[in-house]
């Protein structure tokens, strides 16, 4: 049948069939996503820190992955939405006073139960997967899901610190959430953006108007200055003509009292002058009678 000397092909060789997905080990899975670092693959050691998706790393990690964007294989895949530190948020995480490190994960050994080097503050409850546990990014405070619903608030319950519910932010989320979250990451990350371009507009309009108004007030300090420059210069010409004009008057004064005077002595003199011709007139007159009346009495003697 086969023209291969008698092999007989089999159902599956002959017709293909969709390929079934290879499932993976839920507690892998787990000692994966909630004991190690998603960048370095490495345990994970404080400080601890979150993306907007829920995934954690070592702060170490990301300040590498930072300077250097090829140090790690797949670090553009998993961490392509982290563009600086603003983009993580540092964990506020409980340890738990039961780890040893003789506890820890291991990807190896199966048959040991890891225990959590974190715990939730408000249930003691592990973080390790077998909770949902959460994350506020207004301070970075982790606790279980459990934890915030049956003390509901909006305030943190750890540091009373307030909160939205857009603050809070799932931990190692299902596949299902993982595309919301994105959505609301490209969101969150798109307002953050426009605030900031509108904060600089803001500060560039500001910094013009205070240009402007710093412009308008040495305008106004110029125009005064010359204002009052312009007012003394009048006062001090209004001042000399004052001045000037008091000075003639007083020159005009002194001139006519001077001429008065010379015109009352010129006056004196000439009565003066005229009361001696009268007097001398008065006396010639008298010497004539006189003289008239001595001649008769000699002419009569004579007779």
């Amino acid at each position: 049948m086969g023209c291969d000397g008698g092999s007989i092909p089999k159902r599956d060789e002959l017709v293909k069939q969709k390929q079934r997905k290879a499932k993976v080990d839920q507690n892998i899975l787990n000692r994966v996503h909630w004991f190690t670092c998603a960048l370095s693959k490495k345990p994970l050691s404080s400080p601890v820190v979150s993306c907007g998706l829920g995934k954690l790393y070592n702060r170490d990690a990301i300040l590498e992955f930072l300077l250097d964007r090829t140090a790690y294989g797949d670090g553009d895949l998993i961490c392509k939405h982290i563009k600086s530190l603003k983009d993580v948020v540092t964990l506020q995480l409980e340890l738990n006073p039961s780890f040893s490190e003789t506890q820890s994960a291991s990807l190896t050994n199966h048959d040991q139960e890891p225990v959590s080097r974190y715990i939730c503050p408000i249930t003691m409850k592990e973080m390790s997967g077998k909770y949902r546990f959460v994350y506020l990014d207004t301070c970075g405070c982790v606790m279980s899901e459990q934890a915030m619903k049956e003390v509901p608030s909006k305030t943190c319950i750890k540091c009373a610190k307030p909160y939205e519910a857009v603050n809070v932010i799932v931990l190692n989320p299902k596949a299902e959430e993982q595309e919301a979250m994105e959505l609301a990451l490209v969101e969150k990350q798109a307002r953050i953006a426009a605030e900031k371009k509108e904060k600089k507009k803001a500060k560039a309009n500001k910094k013009e108007l205070e240009s402007m108004n710093g412009a308008d007030s040495k305008l106004l300090v110029s125009t005064a200055t010359s204002s009052s420059k312009r007012k003394l210069d009048e006062a001090t010409t209004t001042d000399s003509h004052k001045h000037k004009k008091q000075h003639t008057t007083t020159t005009t004064t002194a001139t006519l009292s001077s001429t008065h005077s010379l015109t009352a002595a010129v006056a004196a003199k000439v009565a003066e002058q005229m009361a001696v011709n009268a007097s001398r007139q008065k006396s010639s007159a008298i010497q004539s009678i006189y003289n008239n009346g001595r001649v008769s009495k000699e002419n009569f003697m004579n007779r």
